[in-house]
């Protein structure tokens, strides 16, 4: 038997993405239905920008232009559609770019699962659903922001909403959602982050890391931008007894200037691009320091390594800060300054470092792309009697 399970982005920023593939990455685990029987999940990750008309169809160089120039002016848009009112305006000013093209995409896959993963998009998903006449085709919104999110992610008539923590989903109940279609199974991180088999002084003897340093790992999302160079440089120059690693992404000047920069610091520092061995590296490493990112700070929980987070994204991410602070599993700085101070407090206290890990174990465990296909995967063949169990809730630190 195959199912098709269409899978709804904006390729604004890598999260999204990221959070498709880890999905489909467990979609391709599946192969039997709850009683038994064979089953192909066959999937196909769509962003929708694609089939949009200018200007929607330049969200995305628009939103990256948007973060580099302007981040104030990104986050004061994002406050101003983040109430329902408002958002409804925005929905009626889209619908007329994407109504038509949408429309034919579903008529042209023939979705049995209709996956949202942007909070622009279950408005959409539901309108060309309609306008398709594909009424029986279960949406599902898979929210991944943490913390208070944006009023385009709570849409009450969808099928099925996937709640990455606590905080989300009291904020869904509060927007009307129906508890029965809250789903809360975690953030969805890669499969491969929990399959990492081999110790931490495994993967840094195959790495060529010092087996007895505390290791700080450094990043900054995909592209390598905003604060990384200047909190790189602050502790690089702190003297902490660290060694730094430093990934800069497709950010190759970055790169280049920090090679030509660490001859002449006093921290040891390793320098590397665009990676494919995250999980190794998170897993290697004593302490994250990155942006607020909702990915990163899941799979650094995942990996049980404690996180400082020095930047964040305008509105969107704010939420995310909260959840770092009231979960326990990292501190918030951010000025470079405030990065080294806590840095310099947590990896003196080795206690401190523990209970941070002890924490993500508590708000992240393993298994969320996994259950997160087996939800996807009871719906599409109708057994959602089947469906995974929920994470247990978590008391507030």
């Amino acid at each position: 038997m195959t199912k098709r399970v269409l899978l709804l982005i904006s390729d604004t920023g890598g999260g999204h993405r990221s959070a498709c593939n880890a999905i489909t990455a467990a979609l391709d685990e599946v192969v039997s239905g709850p009683h038994g029987e064979p089953v192909h999940l066959e999937h196909r990750i769509e962003d929708v920008a694609a089939h949009c008309t200018f200007p929607l169809s330049q969200l995305g160089p628009v939103y990256s232009a948007a973060l580099r120039f302007a981040p104030p002016l990104y986050g004061a848009l994002y406050h101003a559609t983040n109430g329902r009112r408002r958002f409804r305006s925005v929905v009626r000013f889209c619908e007329p770019l994407y109504r038509e093209r949408l429309k034919r995409l579903f008529l042209e896959y023939q979705p049995d699962v209709i996956v949202s993963v942007h909070p622009l998009l279950n408005h959409a998903a539901l309108r060309a659903r309609a306008d398709a006449d594909l009424m029986d085709v279960p949406v599902i919104t898979v929210i991944t922001d943490l913390g208070k999110v944006h009023e385009g992610w709570l849409v009450p008539e969808v099928d099925a909403v996937v709640v990455p923590a606590r905080e989300v989903y009291q904020r869904a109940k509060e927007r009307g959602i129906p508890t029965e279609r809250i789903y809360q199974l975690g953030h969805p991180v890669h499969p491969k982050f929990e399959d990492v088999s081999e110790t931490k002084a495994e993967i840094r003897k195959q790495l060529g890391w010092p087996l007895e340093t505390t290791i700080a790992l450094l990043m900054a999302g995909g592209e390598g931008g905003g604060k990384l160079l200047p909190t790189t440089l602050a502790l690089a120059k702190s003297k902490l007894p660290l060694h730094l690693v430093v990934v800069t992404g497709r950010n190759t000047p970055l790169r280049t200037k920090l090679n030509e920069l660490a001859p002449s610091l006093p921290t040891p520092m390793t320098i590397l691009g665009y990676c494919n061995n995250v999980p190794e590296l998170m897993r290697a490493s004593d302490l994250l320091v990155t942006k607020a990112g909702p990915g990163a700070i899941a799979e650094a929980s995942v990996a049980e390594v404690p996180v400082v987070v020095y930047d964040f994204i305008p509105g969107q991410e704010r939420g995310n800060l909260e959840y770092v602070r009231t979960n326990g599993i990292g501190v918030v700085a951010l000025t470079s300054a405030d990065v080294v101070r806590s840095v310099r407090r947590i990896v003196s206290n080795v206690g401190r470092l523990q209970t941070m890990r002890t924490h993500q174990n508590t708000v992240a465990p393993r298994g969320s792309a996994r259950r997160i296909a087996a939800l996807i995967s009871s719906i599409a063949l109708g057994e959602l009697k089947d469906a995974p169990p929920q994470i247990p809730a978590v008391i507030a630190l």
